[in-house]
């Protein structure tokens, strides 16, 4: 049996009891709110308590941070590296096209000098290239990519850009064989350009160098004059560079002077040649 009257139960937890409670909590709130307008308690216990709460705040936030940071600096590395990557292959591939262009000038280049040397003689010339190059001490040829049905014949004079260096030798289908003037065995009627005194200039079996051994001792010839094609022997055309003079030397007893040239042309270097032949021996066009 419940020992609470029901009329005593009804009035303290009723509908009365719980308004009677909500208008103590409002005025608990304007008086709160009255003191706080005065002494402005609120504002410093928000204070305090945001001093309280703040180290914990920065503990519970640093590995956060700590990680955002650690995310940011990869994330440019990463950044940077590809950067640097992509950077660098361009570059290379730069590099690759510059050295591309300079080889491609050079080329322009030869081939300029190619035609400038035939420029203003009465011949027919036809580019070749190089196919094989052997300098044996005893035997200096080259292969060129011209042969009989390309019209060439044995006999026909090469150059390059700066002189002159040979001869054709043997010809097949497709290419040719042409020896060198510095071939031990090869001779080149030739003549001092400054004067016009005709001599021979023989192979020495070196490519820098050729020796003129029949000029007379009282001969005017001198370091750095020009030697050319003197045109004798129905072989090579008249007045093509050969050689530079670099060494005269005047032994005791002897009638001829020890005299050595130096070839203008590019004996053991280079690609393309030029095929040269009187205009009446017109060359036909290659085959394609």
């Amino acid at each position: 049996m419940d020992p609470t009257p029901r009329g005593v139960g009804k009035q303290f937890f009723g509908a009365a009891a719980q308004t009677a409670r909500l208008m103590l909590y409002g005025l608990l709130a304007v008086v709160l709110m009255a003191m706080d307008q005065q002494g402005r308690y609120v504002p410093r216990f928000r204070s305090a308590a945001a001093a309280v709460i703040e180290p914990i705040y920065l503990l519970v936030d640093w590995p956060v941070r700590v990680l955002r940071s650690a995310y940011g600096r990869l994330q440019t590395h990463r950044s940077l590296r590809e950067d640097n990557e992509s950077l660098r292959r361009a570059l290379i591939q730069q590099q690759a096209d510059l050295l591309r262009f300079e080889t491609l000038a050079g080329e322009n280049r030869r081939l300029r000098a190619l035609i400038e040397g035939a420029a203003g003689q009465t011949f027919q010339y036809q580019f070749a290239e190089l196919l094989s190059v052997d300098l044996d001490p005893f035997i200096h040829r080259v292969v060129i990519n011209r042969g009989f049905r390309d019209g060439v014949t044995p006999g026909q004079v090469i150059i390059d850009g700066a002189g002159v260096m040979g001869q054709v030798e043997d010809v097949r289908r497709f290419s040719s064989t042409v020896r060198l003037i510095s071939d031990p065995s090869h001779a080149l009627p030739v003549q001092i350009n400054r004067t016009g005194l005709r001599t021979v200039a023989y192979g020495t079996g070196e490519t820098g160098s050729l020796s003129l051994p029949n000029v007379p001792r009282q001969a005017d010839i001198r370091a750095g004059d020009q030697v050319v094609t003197s045109g004798l022997g129905d072989r090579f055309p008249n007045g093509y560079p050969v050689a530079t003079i670099t060494l005269i030397q005047r032994l005791e007893g002897e009638i001829f002077l020890r005299v050595e040239a130096q070839p203008l042309a590019a004996l053991d270097r280079g690609r393309e040649v030029l095929l040269i032949q009187p205009v009446d021996e017109v060359l036909p066009e290659a085959d394609p």
